[in-house]
């Protein structure tokens, strides 16, 4: 075969017998194919602002050599990069089609990469419920991977190709001239689809890589012009396309064959959820292959031969093998399991992996099913273990963590605990069951007993007393001979049991973290299927009590409100595991709360530490200096397992924040965590009534935190403030489109904030 001028491989998939189209020096082929075969009144060529100038004007004029006085041609030039694969990026084209008057007789043609071809491909299958489209990919990864096959798709914040279809392009295009522009890196990232699927399909095909590596280079970048070693080229990408097309065809829909093409991708596809965009696909895709390779070797189905030989001609290749140091920074076993859980292959909780027994033979004939234990081992030798993995251990039996402090228990005299608890307690612990009138049982940990005891009571009435003050209060629901009591119960104890730094404080970040505050009086009637879609995205909830004690049924029984308020927590608890912020919120700083009542606000704020609650929210520029001193010895006591955020908000615009006051308001809070030594959060809230007030709060956030690391929270209230939300990073307070309403003017959710973010590049 000789591959030049018209002299053009085809080759078949599914019904098309001459659907991909291989050859050198296409573009007046590409026209005068389409306007014979895809008669249609509407031709729309869509690229990007890279390929424009290379391609577009020949492509323009070969179509307008080519058709009739009754067809039109238009051009749309996008935005290169995987940014422009979204849902606003599929609208914008869909927009300018509607507003072109396009119709089902438009043929969508996609001039570029995968980026490209998987939006046109989404937009074509879905436009006027489907309309014929064309591949014309002009990278070598698209080429042999993303053309092929008929998946379109675009990417959400939650991971890639997440939202899609199946749609068929009615032709491939692949003009291997167009390769000459790809950059060496661009050239290796479509190389690792090569090299996969000589890997899965044939020992000769993968020699020829091994052994071709600079003709392969040569002729792709444009300076070897030999006709045999563009044959020889030609024949490398045509046997990769081939296997792919001959796969696709036996299984369109990826039942299971198909699910061969994903090998070095389960592994790979979680690396770049989170190493995108400074990690290109198959860049992620190559340290895929060679952990999915050992993971074959781990497993026994293989030699480790095959995964050194994988290694090495990845390497060939310019490709990565091992994740470097900053990757590393950025990888934990945990998220790379986290975010392989929403993989589309996976069945139930096991994960769909292709394994090898050689190099050109799968394990199987399509990807095998892999528990999450071999894949772990694997990654212990490539990323960072987990956060917080080397401080608790797992009780296999059971899954639920081994405690290192000891602690006593103290049961309120209307509350039996059952064998289950204690059979619970006793496979963690040494447990001295000495029963009293009081019910008294004191616990410690099987292989430390040296560790101070933390005192733990158990009530079914919140706020009851204790003889020792101190001591934390689990506030039952329910009763103690119910698995899910006694689970809970021993999750609480974990919680506020801990010697070490509190692993469920939310870290500061260079990413956004958030927290929602459920807008609600009354959670003890919530579903939790609400509250969890209430949460999505959240790192944290804010308990807010004034909102539960405005209640007419709580309103009227001020008496009663610290056993109201632990019992409506004990509710949220059964529905999320977040960390909680406890807000008593005053009337004068934007919330509900009677500002007069100052002793049952302090009597609120310290049940909130013997809640075990995360975070407890202070507005300290109310509270007498004693009291607030007397607050931050309370806090010691209960640290680390609660954090004082020291808040002050200004809804009435009493401040500006160019103004010294508002610096002096910071300041204080800074001196009261450092004479405590306390590591909290500052939260100040400013009311924006103009753009100034924005950028003021800006200048002030750059002055106070320059190196942008510190666990401050500064925002603006008001419409005018929403910039302020999407400037702030952690822990920025947020609504959800399905609560009753926000919980201060301005609120944002969190997927606004994102795509705000996204489209100002501040991800």
């Amino acid at each position: 075969m000789v591959y030049g001028g018209n002299n053009i491989e085809t080759i078949p998939v599914l019904d098309n017998p001459k659907a991909i189209h291989i050859g050198y020096n296409l573009i007046d082929y590409i026209a005068s194919t389409l306007t014979t075969h895809v008669p249609v009144s509407t031709y729309c060529i869509v690229t990007d602002t890279n390929l424009a100038p290379l391609y577009l004007p020949q492509l323009m004029s070969a179509f307008r050599a080519h058709m009739n006085q009754n067809q039109r041609l238009l051009t749309r030039v996008l935005p290169p990069g995987e940014m422009t694969k979204s849902r606003q990026g599929k609208a914008s084209i869909e927009d300018f089609m509607l507003n072109q008057s396009c119709t089902r007789d438009t043929c969508l043609m996609a001039l570029g990469g995968g980026v490209v071809g998987d939006l046109v491909g989404f937009i074509a299958a879905t436009f006027m419920r489907g309309i014929p489209f064309v591949q014309i990919p002009t990278t070598l990864l698209a080429m042999v991977d993303s053309s092929i096959g008929g998946k379109t798709a675009i990417d959400t914040p939650h991971g890639k190709n997440l939202i899609g279809s199946f749609w068929q392009p009615k032709f491939i295009f692949m003009d291997l001239e167009m390769l000459k522009s790809l950059p060496p890196r661009e050239l290796a990232n479509g190389m690792a689809e090569v090299i996969k699927t000589a890997a899965i399909s044939s020992e000769a095909e993968f020699v020829k890589l091994e052994k071709g590596k600079q003709i392969i280079e040569s002729v792709i970048l444009g300076t070897n012009q030999n006709s045999e070693d563009k044959m020889y080229v030609a024949s490398v990408i045509s046997a990769s396309a081939r296997f792919k097309a001959d796969v696709v065809t036996k299984d369109e829909r990826e039942t299971g064959l198909r699910g061969l093409l994903n090998f070095g991708h389960t592994i790979g596809h979680a690396i770049e959820a989170v190493l995108a965009p400074s990690w290109l696909h198959g860049e992620c895709v190559s340290v895929g292959l060679v952990m999915e390779a050992e993971l074959s070797c781990c497993l026994g189905h293989c030699d480790p031969s095959v995964v050194d030989r994988i290694k090495v001609c990845l390497d060939l290749y310019g490709l990565p093998t091992l994740l470097n140091e900053k990757a590393k920074s950025m990888l934990t076993i945990d998220r790379i399991m986290t975010a392989m859980k929403v993989d589309k292959k996976n069945k139930g909780s096991q994960k769909r992996i292709v394994l090898l027994s050689a190099i050109g033979q799968p394990l199987e004939p399509k990807a095998s099913d892999v528990s999450d234990e071999p894949i772990i081992t694997i990654l212990r030798s490539h990323v960072l273990p987990s956060s917080g993995q080397s401080d608790i251990k797992e009780d296999e039996e059971s899954n639920q963590p081994t405690l290192s402090s000891s602690f006593t228990l103290t049961f309120h005299s209307d509350v039996a605990p059952s064998h289950l608890l204690f059979n619970l307690l006793e496979s963690r612990y040494q447990c001295n069951i000495v029963k009293r009138n009081d019910q008294v049982y004191d616990c410690k940990p099987e292989a430390n007993t040296e560790n101070k005891s933390t005192s733990i009571f158990i009530t079914h009435t919140p706020g009851t007393t204790c003889n020792n003050t101190m001591a934390y209060e689990y506030v039952l629901l329910g009763d103690l001979g119910k698995e899910e009591s006694c689970k809970g119960l021993i999750a609480f104890i974990h919680m506020v049991t801990q010697e070490k730094t509190n692993t469920r404080h939310v870290c500061r970040k260079d990413k956004l973290t958030t927290f929602i505050t459920p807008t609600i009086s009354d959670y003890s009637t919530l579903l939790s299927d609400v509250m969890n879609q209430w949460l999505e995205g959240a790192d944290a909830i804010e308990f807010r009590v004034d909102l539960i004690l405005t209640h007419e049924r709580f309103r009227a029984d001020p008496k009663n409100w610290v056993n109201i308020t632990g019992t409506q927590l004990a509710y949220l608890r059964r529905m999320t595991k977040l960390p909680v912020i406890f807000t008593v919120r005053t009337e004068p700083q934007a919330g509900a709360f009677d500002p007069k009542l100052s002793q049952e606000y302090m009597e609120l704020v310290t049940w909130g530490h013997r809640w075990g609650c995360d975070y407890v929210d202070v507005e300290f520029t109310m509270l007498p200096k004693d009291t607030l001193n007397e607050l931050m010895s309370l806090n010691s006591r209960f640290s680390p397992v609660s954090k004082i955020i020291a808040s002050f908000h200004d809804p009435q615009h009493t401040i500006r924040w160019s103004l010294p006051e508002m610096m002096h308001v910071y300041k204080r809070a800074e001196e009261l965590f450092e004479a405590h030594n306390h590591p909290g959060v500052i939260k100040l809230v400013g009311l924006a009534q103009d753009h100034m007030d924005n950028i003021e709060l800006e200048q002030f956030r750059h002055f106070v935190d320059p190196e942008g690391n510190k666990e401050i929270i500064l925002i603006n209230m008001g419409p005018k403030g929403k910039y302020s939300r999407v400037a702030n990073q952690f822990l920025t307070p947020t609504t959800h489109p399905a609560l009753p309403s926000a919980a201060a003017p301005g609120q944002l959710s969190i997927e606004e904030i994102k795509s705000i973010r996204q489209q100002l590049a501040m991800e």
